[in-house]
């Protein structure tokens, strides 16, 4: 089994801070060099190059993912105020870097990549970690495309959205722009993956009966707006931005009769409102005769169903790896640093790190999933 360490430092120099936790966290592996590791920071205007090759020389490789987030975590600790990084080193595992960047073309050419450097097609007990610049991919695309990476186990997020156009990813000091970028860990055994989606279908399905592109005109022969605020109800109804970020829509991943409530589904947020037709839009089309039912989120919904994905998690663990949305954490729970807590302690004394970013994507049902307001946790 590999060995592994986290570690997170806070630091106004955020360079200081990637090189502090780098040896840390590779302090805790018990080892002189690392194998391989990845480094997620917090902070606005970070240099990603520069905190790359300050992780590389503490931690002795150059197999090092560097990617900016919204908040990230190692252990128990959290922080999404930054500057700030946290790192996981790996140790006795064989890994291998890729990046792809460009803007046309990058979600289709990640999978021919990855096994172009691995010279062979990807195996069971292969994990691939792939990260992306949320404003240079369609994240629902890269979902599909990734799908022809399987059967190895593959997971992925979105790095920080930041209007100020600064590279958000980077393979040890050479950065990746408007792409994405990863890591091949080729494990003694699959990996296992825990999807905690932080919301409950509270309804029975509907069924799509008229559309017309992302948009959902009826329901059950009903607006389909009507519907949305008659389940959301008040004050919920009145106000339909805050509706959004709590009554979501979720998809069935298999066909399902109606009155069957499935075991596997999507969640989806709601992506605009036309009151004047009555109609809600989601941010992928439907058609007629599809079965969906609608979801709450809140924080003790979302707590209670990552309890139930953390029981799922099977031993012995060498690391875990927690890929979350920056729509959780303190924003959700209220509490800074309870998510992660709640994470550590499952795990432990694994060592864990993880990031906060704009997108997941995991399996779900035996498909990739591009997932909204998702904790996933890897554990190897």
């Amino acid at each position: 089994m590999p060995r592994a360490g986290s570690a997170i430092q806070s630091n106004p120099d955020a360079v200081l801070a990637a090189s502090l936790a780098a040896t840390d966290a590779l302090a805790a592996t018990g080892a002189g060099r690392a194998d391989a590791a990845l480094l997620f920071a917090v902070g606005r205007d970070l240099d990603v190059e520069r905190a790359g090759a300050a992780a590389r020389e503490a931690l002795g490789t150059r197999v090092v993912t560097i990617v900016v987030g919204h908040a990230v975590a190692a252990g128990a600790s959290e922080n999404e105020d930054g500057p700030a990084v946290a790192v996981l080193a790996l140790c006795g595992v064989e890994a291998t870097t890729f990046r792809v960047a460009g803007t046309s073309g990058v979600e289709e050419a990640i999978g021919p990549e990855v096994e172009a450097l691995l010279g062979r097609s990807t195996i069971e007990t292969d994990l691939v970690v792939v990260f992306a610049d949320p404003l240079g991919i369609d994240a629902t695309r890269l979902a599909g495309a990734l799908a022809d990476l399987q059967p190895a186990t593959v997971v992925g997020a979105g790095a920080a959205l930041d209007a100020a156009g600064r590279p958000q990813l980077a393979i040890a000091e050479r950065a990746v722009r408007s792409g994405a970028c990863g890591l091949v860990l080729a494990l003694d055994a699959p990996a296992h993956v825990a999807v905690s989606q932080g919301c409950r279908p509270i309804t029975d399905p509907f069924t799509v009966t008229r559309v017309e592109g992302n948009w959902l005109l009826e329901l059950d022969g009903k607006p389909a707006l009507d519907v949305y605020c008659e389940i959301a109800r008040e004050p919920l109804a009145a106000d339909l931005r805050q509706a959004a970020a709590r009554l979501l829509v979720t998809i069935p991943l298999r066909a399902c009769r109606r009155g069957d409530a499935g075991d596997a589904w999507v969640a989806r947020r709601v992506a605009g409102f036309a009151p004047e037709r009555r109609a809600f839009a989601l941010p992928e089309p439907l058609r007629v005769g599809t079965l969906l039912r609608f979801a709450l989120r809140d924080a003790d919904l979302a707590r209670e169903d990552l309890s139930r994905a953390l029981a799922r998690v099977v031993g012995p663990v060498s690391a875990g790896l927690y890929l979350s949305s920056s729509a959780r954490g303190r924003a959700l729970f209220q509490h800074p640093g309870l998510e992660s807590a709640l994470v550590a302690s499952a795990l432990a004394p694994a060592p864990l790190a993880g990031l906060f970013g704009s997108f997941e994507i995991a399996p779900l049902a035996g498909s990739l999933q591009h997932l909204a307001h998702a904790g996933i946790l890897v554990t190897i």
